[in-house]
C-alpha cells in the first residue's frame, strides 16, 4: 500500500479536546482531510461503520472507496486505540471482531495484524519525534 496521507500527531485542527495536527504548509490533501475528520469523529465515539460508510460514499474518486473507507478507519481507530494504551493484542483482536463479516478468516487476521502494526509504527515515530 502506498501511503495516501501524512498522519499529523494529533486528532483534528480546532478540536477541543487539546489534540490539533501540525501547522501545515501549503494546502492539505483530501486524504489528510479524511484522517483529521476521522479520528476526531472516532474519538468523540462515532460509530465505525457508519463512519466507513460515509467516508466511502465521500470518496467516490477513489479506485476503490470502500477499501480506503475501511482502510483508513481500521488504521485510525489501532492508532488511537494504541496511544489509550490498548496492548497490540487487543487491537488485533477488535479489527478482527470489526471486520469479521466481511472478510475470510484467514484474511481479516492476517488484515489485522497488518493494520495494527502499521498505527504501532506511528505511534513510535510520534514518540520518538
Amino acid at each position: 500500500m502506498t501511503e495516501d496521507f501524512h498522519v499529523g500527531g494529533g486528532v483534528a485542527e480546532g478540536t477541543s479536546f487539546g489534540h490539533t495536527l501540525p501547522p501545515h504548509k501549503g494546502k492539505r490533501s483530501n486524504s489528510e482531510k479524511d484522517w483529521a475528520w476521522v479520528t476526531a469523529q472516532l474519538a468523540h465515539g462515532a460509530d465505525a461503520m457508519k463512519l466507513t460508510r460515509e467516508l466511502a460514499s465521500r470518496r467516490s474518486d477513489k479506485p476503490n472507496p470502500v477499501y480506503y473507507a475501511q482502510r483508513t478507519i481500521d488504521v485510525a481507530s489501532a492508532h488511537l486505540w494504541l496511544l489509550e494504551g490498548i496492548r497490540i493484542d487487543g487491537v488485533i483482536t477488535m479489527l478482527e471482531v470489526r471486520r469479521r463479516f466481511e472478510f475470510p478468516r484467514a484474511l481479516c487476521a492476517v488484515r489485522a495484524r497488518e493494520i495494527a502494526s502499521t498505527a504501532e509504527r506511528m505511534v513510535a515515530r510520534k514518540r520518538t519525534a
